[in-house]
């Protein structure tokens, strides 16, 4: 029998060494919208004095909140790669349950 998937809501928050360009947000967003297993986008902002960007995101995984965490992570990783913000260090990731558990 196969598991249940569960959606994770997912937060993260990047800083860069640099300033980031002006359309950070909107390229970090269109990273995340290109990659696949990819749920819903909630959006991404771009904090220019600060030089963080950070993004919101929906995830489904059948074995619970440490597989969601290990692949929120590599989501936010790779979509700050493919949107040219690569030099970013991930700073925070927040995963949480989103709604009741499909069990």
């Amino acid at each position: 029998m196969e598991s249940p998937l569960t959606a994770y809501l997912t937060r993260f928050s990047a800083l860069a060494p640099e300033p980031l360009p002006d359309d950070a947000a909107a390229r970090l967003r269109t990273a995340l919208e290109s990659m696949p297993g990819m749920g819903a986008i909630h959006g991404a902002t771009h904090d220019h004095s600060a030089r963080t960007v950070s993004a919101e995101f929906l995830i489904e995984v059948e074995q619970g909140i440490a597989s969601a965490a290990r692949d929120g992570s590599r989501f936010a990783r790779e979509a700050l790669k493919n949107a040219g913000l690569g030099d970013a260090q991930l700073v925070e990731l927040w995963v949480g349950l989103r709604g009741e558990p499909s069990w």
